[in-house]
């Protein structure tokens, strides 16, 4: 049966390769291996040496005023590549861009992102929000961001300050948790399923979260952009390279005019094929994350420079916590639990996923990662609603993003009526 069903999609695709197992498109198979590949790292885990290179390359993209085309450019597309397919493509070939733009200051600098699931019980009081790393919430009658690394920055037009609003006051709404996105990891079987759900739920999360520049389709002013969308291109990489012989070119869905997909559309703005950036490795397309190193065996990746006792993972026992759960909740929800200890690239609650991402400049000889929080025992709290108006700049549909919103609740409800206690409560 299985060989039949090869067969009969070799024969559906006419022209395209097979390499490995891989139905690879034309055009994809002429495209290099790159001769060199950088690691994108959770930004908590970058040594203090890494960090200032990364920060130094910012500022002086920044002084050439690159800071400003990106965000100039991104809002003059952002209505093609929004409530699309064209999302998660289109993102990783604009961070890859910045990245380029990067490297023109320093070649070994790569773009860091940031996991905020593991921050989502208390976004605002993340390390990263604070002022060693990307600043906090606006303040004064303009909102200005007085601290980290954009603090005195000033921007197009009219020499604005950078702008964040919290939704919340001083505080950040609840954002989504490892636990929701390691359910979507596993139940979605087609690039739209998950370009949808991730778009819709952890991707506008932050954006609505941290508000002012985030808020606009001028977004990539605020570096946080850049940190976020590359955890979202992280968590397209994992999925992709959890079944990489059909999810590696899988791009179904339809573009902002509702036009079918194919993986040799243009990339927005450009004259670049989807093709060529779906395979990471290859083209352009020189790096990986440290994630994926790990899945494969390289822990260095993870832990390179850094003292062992000093990296804050779940244990063993923390793991299995989840598929402790209910067997009906493990097939709603989990559907790799329900047939065993799933891949490790769909489960954001492995040790390849911090519990709290290192710290490499915070490490105490005595450090003991905090345990969870007993009093928050199925207490996880319900992540924000996205506003209509959000929604519809987006170009996605308020009645299919309400019940995204409604699945992912029945997640959230379907864990607390379980008494569950999730890790990331502290």
């Amino acid at each position: 049966m299985k060989f039949f069903n090869i067969a009969l999609g070799l024969a559906l695709l006419g022209a395209h390769n097979v390499v490995n197992c891989m139905v690879v498109p034309p055009g994809a198979e002429s495209i290099p291996v790159c001769k060199k590949i950088g690691v994108r790292k959770e930004v908590r885990s970058l040594t203090a040496t890494e960090w200032q290179a990364y920060s130094n390359a910012v500022a002086a993209a920044y002084n050439d005023k690159w800071v400003d085309w990106f965000g100039f450019y991104h809002s003059r597309v952002a209505d093609t590549v929004h409530g699309s397919s064209q999302f998660l493509v289109f993102h990783r070939h604009f961070i890859n861009s910045y990245e380029d733009i990067l490297q023109r200051y320093n070649p070994a600098v790569t773009v860091p992102y940031w996991n905020m699931m593991v921050d989502f019980q208390n976004p605002a009081n993340s390390s990263v929000l604070g002022s060693k790393y990307l600043g906090g919430n606006g303040v004064g009658p303009k909102n200005c961001v007085t601290s980290g690394l954009a603090g005195a920055w000033t921007l197009y037009p009219k020499g604005r300050c950078l702008s964040r609003v919290y939704n919340n006051g001083t505080k950040i709404n609840p954002w989504y948790s490892p636990e929701y996105v390691t359910s979507v990891m596993q139940r979605s079987t087609t690039y739209a399923d998950f370009r949808f759900s991730i778009e819709n739920s952890v991707h506008g999360a932050v954006h609505l979260g941290l508000n002012g520049d985030m808020g606009t389709m001028s977004s990539p002013t605020d570096p946080v952009f850049f940190l976020h969308h590359v955890n979202i291109d992280r968590l397209y990489a994992q999925w992709q390279a959890v079944k990489p012989a059909t999810r590696t070119f899988m791009y179904d869905g339809v573009d902002h005019k509702n036009i079918p997909v194919t993986v040799k559309d243009s990339i927005t703005g450009t004259s670049t094929p989807v093709y060529a950036v779906m395979r990471l490795g290859y083209g352009n397309m020189c790096y990986t994350y440290d994630t994926i190193k790990a899945a494969k065996g390289d822990t260095t990746a993870l832990v390179k420079r850094q003292p062992r006792k000093c990296i804050k993972r779940p244990s063993p026992a923390t793991q299995q916590i989840i598929m402790k759960l209910p067997p009906k909740v493990l097939e709603q929800f989990y559907p790799s639990f329900a047939k065993g200890p799933g891949h490790p690239l769909e489960n954001e609650m492995a040790t390849i996923s911090p519990l709290q991402p290192m710290a490499a400049d915070a490490c105490a000889a005595d450090f003991k990662a905090p345990p969870p929080n007993e009093n928050m025992r199925g207490k996880i709290p319900l992540p924000s609603k996205l506003p209509d108006d959000w929604i519809k700049m987006q170009g996605s549909s308020v009645a299919e993003v309400r019940a995204l919103e409604k699945s992912a609740y029945d997640v959230v409800d379907a864990l607390n009526r379980a008494n569950y206690l999730s890790p990331y409560m502290v």
